[in-house]
Order: structure tokens, then sequence, then C-alpha cells
């Protein structure tokens, strides 16, 4: 009874934590999809207490201070190595409203080859983003090949994004290049072990939007940020990811937390 306690706890303080921090979305995703048959339930949110930026909100411009962003994800395991999901995100600045802004129709990670046969852990995630037209009135294909690689008691996972709007107003745009770089401890497996219902993963991860290949956008131009984070897997059902991130340049927002709530309906 004592040990159901202490879970049903730290459910709770991490279901509080979740809704508490509400920001744009930061993933560095790694080399293994959902498992067969598994159904996962992925509860994003975000919130940018500082900056100095701003941006257009359903045609006002309006400061990115103060913005929280949420996001609802299904994700399902079709194989070990396969999986598929869909997203639905809202925003709600402070000078707005909370509103549905896009759906991510399609989203396809695919992992190669078996884990550790190969020097480097290699998968791809495919996503089609479709906006919401009174937010923005383009679709949006990313690619991201992800490649994951376990040294000692250090997993990294490096992911270089491709990105092409593939319809409305800047549908002749090129396409650009951004990146996601994660650096985690797991010396005990998945991280480090402090109960057998608890596992506790810190890492250091890095964003960067760099503009179009063939012409990236002066420095002080591009987004660049730093994230200290930590991963909470508890029991076998729930895991919740969160992280402080800094912009490092003057077209980043100065500090943006991050909540990823991840609960596992089915397997």
């Amino acid at each position: 009874m004592i040990g159901l306690k202490k879970i049903s706890t730290t459910v709770a303080i991490s279901l509080l934590f979740s809704i508490a921090l509400h920001a744009q979305f930061y993933k560095v995703y790694g080399y293994q999809p959902a498992e067969a048959g598994e159904l996962e339930l992925v509860i994003w949110n975000s919130y940018i207490p500082s900056s100095n930026l701003s941006y257009n909100y359903f045609g006002n411009e309006i400061s990115k201070e103060g913005l929280l962003a949420h996001s609802i994800e299904l994700e399902y395991g079709l194989s070990n190595k396969f999986g598929v999901a869909l997203y639905f995100d809202f925003e709600d600045p402070k000078g707005g409203s909370f509103k549905f802004v896009r759906t991510k129709a399609l989203m396809a990670h695919f992992a190669f080859f078996e884990k550790g046969s190969r020097p480097l852990d290699i998968a791809v995630y495919l996503e089609y983003i479709i906006h919401n037209k009174d937010y923005k009135d383009y679709e949006e294909l990313e690619f991201r090949l992800i490649l994951e690689k376990d040294i000692g008691a250090f997993r990294i996972d490096l992911n270089p994004i491709f990105e092409k709007k593939v319809s409305g107003s800047k549908v002749g745009e090129g396409l650009e290049f951004n990146y996601a770089l994660g650096l985690y401890y797991l010396p005990d497996g998945d991280g480090i072990l402090v109960n057998k219902n608890l596992t506790i993963r810190p890492g250091l991860e890095f964003y960067g939007k760099m503009g179009e290949i063939s012409d990236f956008k002066p420095e002080n131009e591009q987004r660049h940020y730093i994230f200290p984070t930590l991963n909470f897997f508890i029991g076998k059902r729930l895991q919740w990811h969160f992280g402080v991130g800094f912009g490092l340049t003057e077209a980043s927002d100065k500090i943006t937390f991050k909540s990823i709530l991840s609960i596992i309906l089915k397997n």
C-alpha cells in the first residue's frame, strides 16, 4: 500500500506540473517508436515567461511573452519499428485568446535494423502539418533523420530536420534546416534508478532554426536554445519530461518551460 501511495503521489505531482507549466514545442526524438499494439496519449504544454519577440496571431501582432501552447497527441505502434500519430495544437497568448492553430495530420516514425546492431541506430520521422487557415495560410512537410548512439552511460540523439512549405503564400520558399540534439545520462539502463517504480534521466538538449539551406539567416537572426531536462519514468505506463530552455541569440525567446506527459493507454 505504501508503494501505491508513493506512486499515486508522484503521478499527481506530475499531472499538476504538466498542467501548470504550459511554450512552442521542443523535443529530441529517439530511435525507438511506440511498440507494436501500444497506444500512447501525450500531453504537451509549454510556457514562455520571458521574450522580446512578437508574432502574428490570427492577424494581430502579439508579444510571445506569456504565451502558453498546448498539444494533444495519440501515437500507435503498428510494429516494433513503425509508429503513427495524430496531433492537435492550441495556443493561448497573453494578448489573445485560446484557439486551435494546427493539426499534424500524419506522423510516421520508422526505425531501421535492430537496436545496437549498427554503429548508429537510425530512424526517420515524417510529419505533415495543416494549419488553421486563419492562423497561417500554408501547409508544411517535415522530415527528420534520427541518429542515436549509446556510449557508456550516455546516449546521444541527433535530429537533422528539413522543412518545406508545400502550399499557400510561402510555397516558393526553399528547404529549411533545423536541428535538435540531446545528450542523456542513463547509467542504469533508462536513467538513474531511484526505486523499482521511478527512474530519472537527466539530459541536456540543443535546438536551432537556421533558415533556408540555400541562404542561411545571419547568426543574430537564427534561433538557438539550450535546455537542461529531466525525464521521470514512473511505473510502466507514465513518463514525464520537463525542461527549461534558454535562448542563445537575439532572435530567440529568453526563457521557455516545456512539459511532455506520456501515458500508455494500451500495450
